[in-house]
């Protein structure tokens, strides 16, 4: 593997390891969020550019809006 490609690697790892420990829901998609932009990296399917619409798809849980939780 080259340098980049190992540092990548080993990111995703702990950004794997720290989702498994987190204990808020979005804590731990971010976690996950986060190693899959660095595997990306690793194995060629990233750019390094990050655009806006990568969020598009995302939809709010039952209990969030657009801005967060709903408070009730």
């Amino acid at each position: 593997m080259r340098d980049d490609t190992t540092y990548f690697y080993a990111r995703a790892e702990t950004e794997l390891e720290l989702a498994q420990r987190a204990t808020h829901p979005e804590a731990v998609r971010a976690h996950y969020i986060i190693a899959n932009h660095y595997l990306d990296r690793c194995y060629g399917g990233d750019t390094g550019i990050v655009e806006p619409a990568d969020t598009a798809g995302i939809v709010p849980d039952e209990d969030e809006d657009a801005t967060g939780p709903v408070a009730g």
